[in-house]
């Protein structure tokens, strides 16, 4: 095959042009490392260096060649599935390191990094114990800076996961009502996700209600809703992998003036988080771009969460924009869900979460929520 044929089934493939520019950076960061190889094991990371989206994959990066070894689940998806990358090859096994032992795949390397922030200590000890002379050197946060900025073809799939979630959430407003309950809207939520053409769940669905509304995390009960309470859905979809993540805070029948000043706060909140991040911009400053506006209201101890997160293939990925780090980065091309939040224990909470991609002019919103509390 020749270089213009080999371009053209790149495209054919959905090949984005970053993942050359990902594998390019991983070598140096191998090399800087003090290693002669990687094995990636974090299912996502693999998936972003091959587009491979089954649950079980291992890939070994090395100066000249790229393994990728799956189970014989997989051996017929990967023949279509896999990123026609330069040098790749592929291995059909239960027992990946043993395959790489068996083929003398590491014969010429003296170390290997290993995703140590991803790989459990116990499974570590054995490898290590499997491989040697070979040694089996720790690292973290290797492949993930280098998935932070997306190419434009995954940032399609996220903006097309969140106008799936946007239409669910406008699917959800027709049935919330006195007497449904938070299950019922967290089923419905699912449901019309997959109808609207959702593959998956990026997360766990969070819907809570009244008093329990100021649950950060809170999981769908069998509480039934009654007029007067605040409503809090946190949800997002998925295409081709990519996540989304909203959060959308509603009040039935009617709305306390607390609870739509506070509503008022975390949109202007989130707003000017969203007007102001830039790309090279520390997280930690941009969180407080939002926490500040919260703490002025004299809800400062009611927002303890991190204002957002990156979010791509997994939910929640780096940068993480948070006042607890100062080593958080943003950069251009990257997709921040912001979501600042104030929980009022045992009264209400409210939180308002939108998706913005990172521009050199500001974040652009990729979703939008309503300015004002919305009554049912």
């Amino acid at each position: 095959m020749n270089q213009n044929e080999q371009i053209d089934n790149q495209e054919e493939r959905g090949y984005p042009k970053i993942v050359d520019t990902r594998l390019r950076q991983l070598y140096y960061a191998i090399e800087d490392s003090k290693c002669e190889a990687l094995v990636v094991t974090h299912v996502p990371h693999v998936r972003y260096l091959t587009n491979f989206s089954g649950s079980s994959a291992t890939l070994f990066v090395t100066e000249n060649e790229l393994h990728f070894v799956t189970d014989d689940r997989y051996e017929e998806q990967i023949q279509t599935e896999l990123f026609p990358l330069p040098n790749l090859k592929t291995h059909i096994s239960r027992d990946p390191w043993q395959l790489i032992s068996d083929k003398k795949i590491l014969k010429d390397t003296s170390t290997i990094a290993f995703e140590a922030d991803q790989l459990y200590y116990s499974e570590a000890i054995l490898i290590r114990n499997q491989i040697r002379p070979v040694k089996f050197k720790p690292v973290v946060k290797m492949v993930e800076p280098f998935t932070i900025p997306k190419s434009p073809e995954e940032l399609e799939n996220i903006e097309k996961a969140a106008q799936i979630a946007v239409q669910v959430y406008d699917k959800i407003l027709e049935i919330i009502k006195p007497g449904i309950t938070e299950k019922d809207i967290d089923t419905e939520i699912a449901y019309q996700s997959r109808k609207l053409g959702s593959e998956n769940d990026p997360f766990g669905i969070i819907v809570v209600s009244g008093p329990r509304s100021s649950l950060v995390h809170g999981i769908a009960g069998d509480r039934k809703l009654k007029a007067g309470d605040i409503v809090l859905m946190d949800f997002g979809c998925r295409v081709k992998g990519f996540s989304s993540d909203i959060t959308r805070t509603v009040a039935v029948g009617k709305a306390t003036k607390e609870q739509k000043s506070i509503y008022k706060l975390c949109y202007e909140a989130k707003e000017a988080a969203i007007e102001e991040v830039r790309p090279t911009m520390n997280g930690k400053n941009l969180d407080a771009v939002a926490r500040n506006m919260i703490e002025k209201a004299g809800y400062g101890d009611y927002f303890q969460h991190s204002l957002g997160h990156g979010i791509g293939i997994a939910a929640h990925e780096l940068p993480i924009i948070t006042f607890r780090k100062d080593d958080q980065v943003v950069v251009e091309n990257c997709v921040l869900a912001i979501e600042p939040g104030v929980y009022l224990p045992n009264k209400f909470g409210i939180r308002v979460e939108d998706m913005c991609l990172v521009t050199r002019n500001g974040g652009q919103h990729l979703t939008k929520a309503p300015e004002e509390l919305l009554i049912i």
